[in-house]
């Protein structure tokens, strides 16, 4: 390696040699070998470093950013910092920055630049400061590499937070859309939020940031701002989001960047941030996908090989809610009700444990005496299968019921208050649901372990399921936990990791998720649409028209895990057309409660709508990630799985597209072979009757099947030379036939949805 040099001008593409010379007033350049990025000190102010992608530009004072401008587009992406390149914060109140630092004060301020390696050192010796650090920012072809060591020159009190880069400022005016990594499968938002008071600042990780990303649309470019921290690294919990306040540096007509690491550096200790990239010109999709590749997430196991024999069914699943505290018969009583569920469907009892719901954790088995015996459960179990019916029950390992047996039987000197989550001062963390408190354990607990350990055993022996829902896991704030047996306050998330890691071969699926979950996980329960509609979360804090989704977990995890709506919140289930049209369009599972308080609900011709749409569209997503995802005209996405194209309506009126009428609210699924989707007005160019028709049109070599799970009797439009139309049961009983008419290469029939009053299931043209 050369040796670092000062004062140096290094230029690897002469293209770069014009603009250069424009910002640091004209001076010449040299061009040795090695790098791929020019520097140069000669402003009197300025450290300027380019590539032919861009230009950055810090202050000679203090390493502060000033700007950040693209070099093909022209676009100024970076307007400067808030503050300083850094600064932190201490548990006790201290503070240090960057900007205490200068080239002659006895905080001292310092900088080289080596040519070879395209890295640009900042020092900060520190005298009186509260720390010392060293900055390294690395230029690469598409990007910049930041980061940070920093050593607690305290005398007493950690350093609990980092905030690297600080306050990176950028202009309400120019931004066209920000994405962010908030509830799955994450947000867009639009302009409007950029300009008002608020942010999206949330804690990595969690449900609220299930990755440390986000990025921006200014003018005819893209910023992205990511950490690069691939296990076996720890996991590096960060706040990070975009924030625009009343007034100051992040306000006005400014917002910020916020990319604060929550750390524990103990006096004398020295502390390096992952590396924290600037990626400049790659689009949301681009750099999401960045991401995933610098953090491994492309080398988790696929969605397949956690599944194993499973995965087929799994994939075509809806999720069955079974609440047994619903007016659900017990156990021994399902037979009749399994045999009218779609197959296949992933059955999910909730609530069977002694007391409901949040009674008993981590007590599970036996269940509820009021339900049956484990002989029942058992027997339920066996008759699900024997019908293609997995089956996934409820459980919950991180919070556990104050009352339970297990937290009753410890032996002493154990208590519950030795395997909880603790705070500096070895409190407890305690969490109450519906009057019942319960203790949020830690996960370095060994009897937490050995506990956890003893549930999955007996799901795989005494009650043996499929797959096992784990609950609060992956939505939880982050939490420090100063538990003595915890390595680091800020290690709760690697704890939870190590302990499930074994399990990835089990089918475990958990609420929400975060990125480094998906290693193990096959499943995640839970997004953007529960936010919205049980809190009302996304317009509260971003503001109403702000916002919409937006595929970036597809793209970073799709074929790693599935992903359904929440496990429990019913207004998310498949009940209307919008919830069918999201889960369509961004690769969701659908999903419906089994329940006995009101009516028959498996009478409810949702139930089948679920069923149905699940079974031919998820074995073309399930384990695949997004390939596109575009916005070609107002309200309406289109998404492409493989051969899959899916094109949602979100407007409140119908539109059209080859002939086929798209239902407010609905969706146009095409692939080979297949066409479904929530129509109105025209199905393949023929009229349909007045109102929405939920249909699926699927061709196997000579034979065409049709559904129509929802919507009036109609004519349907099919490609096929038949004769006939054959109605069977869902039993695949035939029923009788209906005349199909000849319209060119078509055949017209009418869809019945009984014959001689029989229900129709489908119908079949050979």
């Amino acid at each position: 390696m050369e040796a670092v040099r000062r004062l140096v001008v290094h230029l690897a593409v002469a293209g770069s040699a014009a603009a250069l010379a424009a910002v640091a007033g004209a001076y010449p350049v040299v061009e040795p070998a090695g790098g791929v990025a020019a520097f140069t000190d000669r402003g009197k102010n300025a450290l300027v470093l380019s590539t032919d992608r861009y230009q950055l530009t810090l202050s000679k004072r203090n390493g502060q950013i000033t700007e950040l401008r693209d070099s093909v587009t022209g676009d100024r992406l970076l307007t400067g910092q808030g503050s300083c390149l850094w600064s932190m914060g201490a548990g006790n109140g201290a503070t240090a920055g960057g900007c205490a630092f200068t080239p002659t004060g006895g905080d001292r301020f310092a900088y080289s630049w080596d040519r070879g390696a395209s890295t640009l050192t900042l020092t900060y010796k520190a005298a009186k400061a509260n720390a010392a650090a060293v900055a390294t920012i690395t230029a690469t072809p598409t990007g910049l590499e930041l980061r940070l060591k920093l050593t607690n020159e305290l005398a007493s009190g950690n350093v609990t937070t980092v905030l690297f880069p600080r306050d990176l400022r950028a202009s309400s005016a120019t931004v066209d859309a920000g994405y962010a990594p908030n509830f799955l499968p994450g947000i867009r938002l639009r302009p409007g939020f950029f300009s008002r008071v608020g942010n999206d600042i949330y804690t990595y990780p969690s449900r609220w940031a299930f990755a440390d990303y986000v990025s921006l649309d200014i003018g005819q470019s893209h910023l992205a701002l990511y950490s690069k921290n691939p296990p076996p690294s720890p996991l590096a919990p960060v706040d990070v989001g975009f924030v625009h306040a009343a007034d100051g540096v992040c306000g006005g007509p400014s917002f910020c960047f916020e990319h604060t690491f929550q750390t524990a550096v103990s006096p004398g200790q020295t502390w390096t941030s992952p590396v924290v990239r600037l990626e400049v010109g790659s689009t949301a999709r681009e750099s999401i996908l960045g991401y995933r590749t610098a953090n491994g997430i492309d080398a988790y196991p696929s969605l397949a090989a956690k599944l194993g024999p499973l995965f087929e069914s799994v994939v075509g699943s809806p999720l069955i809610k079974a609440d047994l505290r619903k007016g659900l018969p017990p156990f021994a009583a399902w037979g009749p009700d399994l045999a009218r569920l779609p197959s296949p469907a992933l059955v999910h009892p909730v609530a069977y444990q002694p007391g409901g719901h949040d009674m008993n954790d981590p007590d599970f088995l036996p269940p509820d005496p009021a339900f049956g015996s484990e002989a029942d459960f058992n027997g339920a179990i066996a008759k699900a299968h024997s019908l293609g019916l997995t089956v996934m029950p409820y459980a919950n390992a991180s919070w556990w019921d104050g009352s339970s047996p297990t937290a009753r039987s410890l032996d002493p000197p154990l208590t519950i208050d030795d395997l909880s989550v603790q705070d500096s001062t070895g409190k407890p963390k305690v969490e109450t649901y519906f009057g019942r408190s319960g203790y949020v354990v830690s996960p370095f607990a060994p009897f937490v372990k050995t506990r956890f350990d003893q549930m999955l055993e007996q799901w795989k022996t005494d009650v043996p399921v499929d797959c096992v829902f784990l609950d609060q896991i992956g939505a939880r704030p982050w939490l420090r936990d100063f538990n003595p047996l915890a390595p680091s306050p800020i290690a709760y998330a690697d704890g939870w990791l190590s302990l499930l890691a074994p399990y990835k071969d089990r089918c475990l699926m958990v609420e929400d998720g975060w990125d480094r979950l998906a290693a193990t996980f096959a499943g995640f329960h839970g997004g953007l649409l529960l936010m919205a509609r049980e809190f009302d979360e996304p317009d509260r804090d971003w503001g109403e028209g702000n916002w919409e989704p937006y595929p970036l977990a597809d793209w970073l995890l799709h074929d790693k895990v599935l992903f359904f709506q929440h496990d429990l919140y019913e207004p998310t289930m498949t009940t209307n057309l919008y919830t069918l049209t999201w889960n369509a369009a961004f690769g969701f599972q659908q999903s419906y409660a089994w329940s006995g308080l009101s009516g028959d609900s498996l009478d409810d011709p949702w139930l089948q709508v679920a069923g149905d749409f699940q079974h031919v569209l998820g074995p073309r997503v399930g384990g695949r990630t997004l390939d596109a995802y575009d916005q070609p005209a107002p309200g309406i996405t289109v998404s492409r799985f493989g051969d899959l194209e899916v094109r949602a309506n979100w407007n409140d009126a119908p539109g059209s597209v080859d002939g086929y009428g798209i239902a407010s609210n609905g969706f146009l699924a095409r692939a080979q072979g297949l066409v479904a989707g929530a129509f109105a007005g025209t199905f393949g160019g023929v009229a349909l009757t007045p109102g929405t028709h939920c249909l699926i049109v699927a061709t196997n070599g000579g034979s065409v099947e049709v559904r129509q799970p929802l919507g009036a009797d109609t004519p349907v439009a099919v490609t096929t030379n038949a004769q006939l139309a054959t109605g069977y049961t869902s039993a695949g009983v035939p029923i009788g036939a209906v005349p199909v008419a000849r319209r060119g290469t078509q055949g017209v029939f009418t869809y019945q949805g009984t014959l001689g009053g029989t229900p129709v299931a489908y119908y079949r043209l050979s």
